[in-house]
């Protein structure tokens, strides 16, 4: 027998490991409660027990960043060599640039500026770049810049207000920008933020706070009492189309034919492209109509023209696909989903060897219109298996990268916020190799959505079985056998709504793997006479499984067991699956294009796509994505109620 001391080390040595990292938890916890009460002396203490951590940055940032303008410039540079490279070093220099802009602390600014990795465009970040551009005179990067961000329909931050004030003062923006601001704010639907534009044109007759507020409330009360002979009232009378085309385009068109002799042509046409972009949105027959009447196609907005060409889709009208396609800026054309209708397109055409071509460039990528293309120019071709598996050395490479260290421990404190920026800024420079090591890094300790982020970066190698996972198959194939469900189409959306955690949370409060309303849960639970059935049970992995996949199969059986519309279903209701179908039957592929919510309209793609990947990794079900999008048939009267089903 052996000695009692050595049955018990392994125990002894897991406890050692264990007391360190609660003590961690601990003391973060502590550190980022004392940040958010303002008591920064006790997060300095704390410092001295975090120091030497992976996470050793994370309080020393917090002090730093808490008192950014009082820092002193040598305790910021410290941060900033200590942890030079980290997402942390990074974030904190975007905030001493932020300010030392506001500060006009210039000199400064202009050292820091080239160390910052990325900004975005339109940011607090970026005006303070074109304020520094300002001071060294620097016009020509002011207009280049600093002008297209005023075209925007939504309010930027206070620190662009002189940028835009240098380039009026100059000339390179003038009263006619403003009105094409005012009109986009407008379409944007924002009347308050249309009224704060209207002193920079001195407060024009015909369009004020009140007016803008009246056609909000009431578009065909308010229009009989604009006034069609200034400029801002017919653009209060084009808000008012444009509002009510909203909700309903036939409303939107009584009120343009009853005051349509009173606004000159190009209004005229303005206002009919809005309402046939409404009308599009609305799946309504007579937006291309409406469209005809308007602009011309290069006139368009993106959006609009993106309609124009759904609407041509349905229609099955390929001559206006080809023409909303063409029209579109070389960039948008680049699009995996025009590309792949414009091949369409030359096809309808008889121009089979472009449309062939087209498809050939396609079929390479791993996406919904890539799998479509595949089929358009032949079998079914398989996407090859990776031949590459990460070796122990250089698994263990990658967990040595200190972006990795630091997300895992977080991701362990269940910082889940905190940890996926870390892990994502680690990916970024990363070979094939080095993401596939990672994402089977992420793979082993069950963090299985960064394991597929890190998955689909690879740009050659690529294996599969990591970018589309599937853990819990000995749940979930219980109950696809027990409904007759295909397991390839549960996980194909278990990936798009949870990404396979199992206590994801949507901001809508939809919850687990199936990301399963409350309501919804309660419902099923109902359904299938789950007895005694608790709330907060959805997040365990059997109970989400169980509920969703009746809830999936309800939905299928009462869409006439159509995948796709059951998909749409999933996310957005089945009333509202039922409403987008035309009056006559279509291709899957085109419903699916032109469903009106952009996040369904995605959703539906990614999951029918999946589907394909998962079927063939399990060897079962469809592989025919074309196959599987079926064809939708048309609006009947004869369907039965889908009674209470949320």
């Amino acid at each position: 027998m052996k000695p009692l001391f050595t049955l018990l080390s392994p125990l002894l040595l897991s406890l050692m490991a264990l007391a360190p990292r609660a003590a961690l938890i601990d003391d973060m916890l502590k550190a980022r409660d004392y940040t958010r009460l303002g008591q920064l002396d006790k997060v300095a203490e704390l410092t001295a027990r975090t120091d030497g951590t992976a996470l050793e940055m994370y309080p020393r940032y917090w002090i730093i960043s808490s008192q950014i303008d009082q820092m002193p410039e040598s305790e910021l540079n410290f941060f900033l060599e200590r942890y030079a490279g980290s997402y942390l070093a990074e974030r904190l220099r975007g905030e001493w640039l932020k300010s030392l802009g506001k500060r006009g602390q210039w000199t400064l600014f202009e050292r820091e500026w080239p160390k910052l990795a990325s900004w975005e465009a339109g940011s607090e970040l970026h005006c303070y770049r074109l304020q520094f551009a300002l001071q060294r005179n620097d016009t020509r990067e002011v207009v280049r810049d600093g002008r297209p961000l005023w075209f925007s329909a939504r309010g930027l931050n206070e620190a662009c207000a002189p940028v835009f004030d240098a380039l009026f003062a100059n000339g390179s923006l003038q009263q006619d920008d403003v009105w094409k601001r005012i009109r986009l704010v407008l379409e944007a639907n924002n009347p308050d933020f249309a009224a704060q534009l209207l002193p920079r044109i001195g407060n024009p007759a015909g369009i004020d706070r009140k007016r803008l507020q009246a056609v909000a409330n009431n578009p065909a009360k308010a229009i009989n009492n604009l006034a069609f002979n200034s400029r801002g009232g017919r653009e209060a009378a084009l808000f008012a189309i444009n509002r009510a085309g909203r909700a309903d385009a036939d409303n939107g068109r009584n009120l343009l034919e009853k005051i349509v002799s009173h606004l000159p042509e190009a209004d005229r046409r303005y206002a009919w492209s809005r309402l046939g972009y409404h009308a599009a949105r609305q799946l309504r027959d007579e937006a291309l109509e409406y469209y005809q009447r308007g602009l011309n196609l290069q006139q368009l907005d993106d959006e609009s023209r993106d309609w124009f060409v759904r609407a041509a889709l349905r229609a099955g009208n390929w001559n206006l696909v080809a023409n909303g396609i063409d029209a579109m800026p070389a960039e948008k054309q680049k699009d995996a989903a025009w590309r792949y209708w414009r091949a369409r397109a030359f096809a309808q055409a008889g121009q089979v060897p472009e449309a062939n071509r087209r498809y050939a460039e396609l079929a390479g990528e791993h996406h919904f219109y890539g799998l479509l293309a595949r089929e358009e120019i032949g079998p079914m071709v398989e996407p090859s298996r990776a031949t590459y598996k990460p070796s122990t050395a250089e698994l263990q490479a990658i967990r040595q990268l200190s972006s990795v260290e630091r997300a895992l421990a977080l991701n362990n404190l269940e910082w889940r916020t905190e940890a996926i920026r870390e892990w994502n800024w680690g990916m970024r420079g990363l070979t094939d190799n080095q993401l596939l090591a990672a994402a089977e890094v992420a793979r082993q300790t069950r963090w299985y959505d960064r394991a597929i982020y890190s998955a689909e970066r690879t740009k050659d190698l690529h294996d599969f079985s990591l970018r589309f996972l599937a853990p819990y198959r000995e749940v979930t194939q219980v109950y696809a056998r027990q409904i007759d469900l295909d397991e390839a189409w549960i996980y194909g959306l278990i990936r798009q709504e949870s990404r396979f955690i199992s206590v994801a949370k949507s901001g809508v409060g939809a919850q687990g793997l199936m990301q399963l309303m409350p309501a919804t849960a309660t419902w099923v639970a109902k359904k299938i006479g789950m007895r005694n059935y608790n709330p907060a049970a959805v997040n365990e992995i059997g109970t989400n499984v169980q509920l969703g996949t009746y809830y999936l199969k309800h939905v299928l059986e009462s869409l006439g067991d159509q995948p796709v519309l059951a998909t749409a279903a999933y996310n957005a209701g089945p009333g509202r699956a039922r409403v987008w179908r035309s009056s006559r039957s279509m291709e899957g592929a085109i419903y699916a294009e032109s469903i009106p919510f952009a996040e369904t309209r995605d959703y539906v793609k990614k999951v029918m796509a999946n589907a394909i990947y998962y079927s063939q990794a399990f060897g079962q079900g469809e592989t025919s994505l074309k196959k599987r999008l079926g064809t939708v048939p048309g609006r009947s009267g004869t369907e039965a109620p889908l009674d209470d089903t949320p």
